[in-house]
């Protein structure tokens, strides 16, 4: 099924400035840690609570076109020290990862790749079907596994066993972050920045909220929301639609790719892609 919103360029630039907020924003990101450098372009972290751990998945050398099995998942520390630098291995360009019961969910190329959390072994490759490049993992409340195809303008539903095309649609402009809610999704436009709630049902999708180009993670704050863009940005958005900017790092080119979060101490945690880091910053209000 396709759902089509067509919107110009011209509306989306005006979107976009006009969707920014002036006074001050309701909260901000003070820097508490940042890991070693002996990563390899981490491009997601995933916070797992049951082991208190966080897991980083390493792209390694970069190549979308041919798999080179050279990526890996590395487990740090909740204070970045780097406990197991290649916990998992054999991947290609693992990117968004999920936790799902016993297992830990990656997108990885065209790969929806199962890990078993306590081993780190390899348990199955689920292939999605036309896929380009996988790039988030979501799992939803329902226990149902999505993941954005960002080159191929598509989204993936795991569920049951079976990973199946859940909705391809060009106009959806390179969806990167996927977060899966209770009755929606909310899907992130890496090439506009356009942020989509999209109804599980109908499938039915329109624009929320403007971030910026190459929006990246997406993460749950109270009621409100924390969205990444890689090339170096990170915004607040409240849930109608505005928009403040917490960070931005392009001028020092430091990438602020698919985040994770630590509930318990308001953790925002970065992975820094070039510069081969995590950086770790505590939301204070």
């Amino acid at each position: 099924m396709k759902t089509s919103i067509f919107i110009t360029s011209t509306l989306l630039i005006g979107c976009l400035t006009a969707a920014y907020a002036q006074d001050s924003a309701p909260v901000s990101l003070n820097q508490l840690w940042k890991s070693d450098t002996l990563l390899r372009t981490p491009e997601s972290v995933q916070y797992d609570a049951q082991g208190q751990r966080l897991f980083v998945a390493n792209i390694n050398k970069v190549n979308v076109e041919t798999p080179d099995g050279d990526g890996f998942i590395s487990v740090l520390s909740t204070d970045g020290k780097i406990k197991t630098l290649k916990w998992a291995a054999g991947l290609n360009d693992p990117k968004g990862m999920g936790i799902l019961k016993n297992s830990l969910f990656v997108a990885d190329l065209k790969e929806l790749v199962e890990i078993d959390l306590k081993t780190g072994s390899i348990l199955k490759r689920h292939a999605a079907p036309g896929s380009v490049m996988l790039n988030d993992v979501s799992v939803s409340p329902k226990g149902e596994v999505f993941t954005s195809d960002s080159r191929g303008h598509k989204l993936y539903r795991y569920a049951d066993g079976k990973l199946e095309l859940f909705l391809d649609d060009p106009n959806l402009q390179g969806p990167n972050g996927v977060f899966a809610e209770k009755d929606q999704l909310i899907v992130a436009s890496a090439g506009t920045g356009n942020l989509w709630k999209m109804d599980y049902n109908t499938k039915k999708y329109s624009s929320w909220a403007m971030a910026n180009k190459t929006a990246d993670g997406i993460l749950r704050y109270g009621d409100d929301y924390l969205i990444s863009c890689w090339h170096g940005e990170v915004y607040y958005v409240k849930p109608d639609g505005k928009v403040w900017k917490l960070i931005d790092s392009k001028n020092p080119q430091v990438n602020t790719a698919d985040f994770g979060y630590i509930p318990q101490t308001k953790t925002v945690l970065i992975p820094n892609f070039y510069k081969n880091t995590v950086t770790a910053y505590e939301i204070k209000k």
